[in-house]
């Protein structure tokens, strides 16, 4: 087979117009998915066991509701803040790259935590974890979905054990640290423990390593260019998806497995839908081998010589810093459609719901009268009904009969109504009783929200409604989670928390029953552009 020397001086194999290179589907891929397992297990977990941890040190303190609350919700908002930035900066410098930064000084900013002695320093430091730490993970979703495309369900679901695991062995382990080491000494622990999440990160691999070289089909090019809804005439930049392929296929016969890889992956990601009217446009055409509108957030290490223009370091910052903002903005034009809209309300509805309702249980069950350990364990009930939850579900959701939208409506349903039950409980063996079912309510929609995505926006789009629903989560926690703690303040209820929780997740079952019209909608307006689009053609 015929080679070429790269610009670097290292020589490739041509890949021939009968060969495509696709994502292993395993392989390598089962350890980035192993390395992702290991920081969601560790990371996260300290986010889950924030009211175990400090709740002696915050109550030691006089600390209201919503000063509590605060510091929850501005480590959730800077978690959830970074997440647009994630795919860009994952662009410039690599996944890899941004997940060991990432990890690693969330682990020394959970070490800086073990020093506390006022409230201040608890949110600076913890609101710093909590930053970082959603640097470090936000990547491996994005990475492991491109190594696998048959396995994905059981590789996502390796990432759904992890944070569901070390919810469940978090409020007993934090329990048992803080009774035998006190606070300083079960920070500096855990610290110790994230700091093990830098091991996973160093598996991130860049996938185009990987790829596997496969014969092409005798019509590659139908499958890409044809949506969920067979519908002819899928145009991107004013160009159909056919006009791109063959555009591509003229100068397969010139790429290296490197190039080969890269549109391989632009081809899988990039592949036409009912909202991409509504999404940033990816301009195939800008080959060689990548374009610059953002798709090589997918592709592995950055590589700085290339990327950059050969001028000072403080330029090169800027140029950075202006190729991060673009591609932000590009992320968030696709709310210019209703579904994205109400998928990414909804999430919000729910998540900050039931992630503030999981900060205030602690302290709601020992004003009740337990102690911190039965709250614990309270905790842990709710994480192996989340477990059974997302694994059940996820495996069901392949199935033809599966309502997913049905399904996922129902989990916030049982998040809303256990949230109100529990509100009225004083009992505590109905109080595990319910969390028991909570847990399953939030297993089941989380799980379906990142399947409910691309179902309803498309593949292609996921990178911009996973960066833009990041940036709504962060302004939801920052705005709706210090209410929560200001109404139980106001109240001098728990109670009533819970009830005002119970009716925001409530909300999201109200949104999704909007979400026919809404597709109805968008389908009506592509189809006026579509139109438009042909009489401009057509006309002289």
């Amino acid at each position: 087979m015929a080679k070429i020397t790269t610009e670097g001086g290292n020589e490739e194999e041509m890949v021939t117009e009968w060969e495509e290179l696709q994502p292993p589907d395993g392989g390598w891929g089962w350890m980035v998915a192993f390395g992702s397992f290991i920081m969601l297990l560790l990371v996260p977990m300290v986010t889950l066991c924030f009211s175990i941890l400090f709740s002696g040190f915050l109550i030691e303190q006089g600390a209201s509701s919503t000063t509590i609350a605060w510091i929850f919700n501005l480590h959730i908002f800077l978690w959830n803040l970074i997440g647009p930035l994630t795919g860009p900066l994952s662009t410039e410098f690599g996944f890899r790259r941004v997940s060991l930064v990432g990890t690693a000084v969330s682990s020394l900013s959970l070490l800086l935590v073990a020093f506390t002695d006022s409230i201040a320093y608890l949110m600076v430091f913890f609101s710093l974890c909590g930053l970082f730490g959603g640097l470090g993970c936000k990547p491996a979703y994005v990475l492991t979905s491109l190594y696998f495309e048959k396995r994905r369900g059981q590789a996502f679901a390796m990432l759904m054990g992890g944070i569901c695991i070390g919810q469940f062995m978090g409020p007993p382990l934090v329990r048992y640290l803080l009774e035998n080491y006190a606070l300083m000494g079960a920070n500096l622990i855990l610290g110790a423990l994230v700091l093990n999440s830098c091991v996973g990160a160093a598996l991130f691999h860049p996938v185009e390593w990987h790829m596997k070289r496969r014969r092409r089909a005798e019509n590659p090019i139908t499958p890409d260019c044809v949506d969920e809804d067979k519908e002819d005439g899928c145009m991107i930049k004013g160009v159909s998806c056919k006009d791109k392929e063959m555009m591509l296929k003229s100068q397969e016969s010139k790429w290296t497995p490197g190039e080969a890889a890269r549109i391989t992956l632009i081809r899988n990601l990039s592949r036409c839908s009912s909202v991409s009217s509504a999404a940033s446009f990816i301009d195939l055409t800008s080959v060689p081998p990548v374009s610059h509108t953002g798709i090589d957030v997918y592709l592995g290490e950055g590589d700085e010589d290339s990327s950059y223009p050969k001028t000072s370091r403080v330029r090169k910052i800027v140029f950075v810093v202006v190729r991060v903002v673009r591609l932000l903005i590009t992320d968030l034009k696709i709310f210019k459609s209703p579904r994205a809209l109400i998928i990414a309300i909804a999430g919000v509805c729910v998540a900050n719901g039931y992630l503030n309702f999981h900060m205030i249980l602690p302290f709601a069950i020992q004003n009740s009268g337990y102690t911190l350990e039965e709250a614990a364990w309270c905790m842990s009930i709710a994480a192996i009904s989340n477990l059974v939850a997302r694994l059940s579900n996820s495996a069901l959701s392949d199935c033809s009969w599966y309502n997913m939208r049905l399904v996922y409506m129902l989990g916030a349903g049982l998040v809303a109504l256990t949230t109100l039950v529990f509100s009225f409980l004083s009992d505590l063996t109905w109080m595990k009783v319910t969390m028991g079912l909570w847990g399953y309510g939030v297993g089941t929609n989380i799980s379906l929200y990142t399947l409910i995505m691309p179902k309803y926006m498309g593949r292609e789009n996921m990178a911009a409604i996973f960066g833009g629903q990041s940036f709504f989560m962060a302004i939801g926690h920052i705005t709706l989670g210090p209410l929560i703690g200001l109404i139980r303040d106001l109240s001098g209820s728990y109670a009533v928390a819970m009830q005002v929780i119970s009716v925001e997740v409530f909300l999201c079952v109200l949104l999704w029953f909007f979400m026919p019209a809404a597709v109805t909608y968008d389908k009506k307006k592509e189809n006026l552009q579509k139109s438009s689009t042909d009489a401009g053609k057509t006309s002289p």
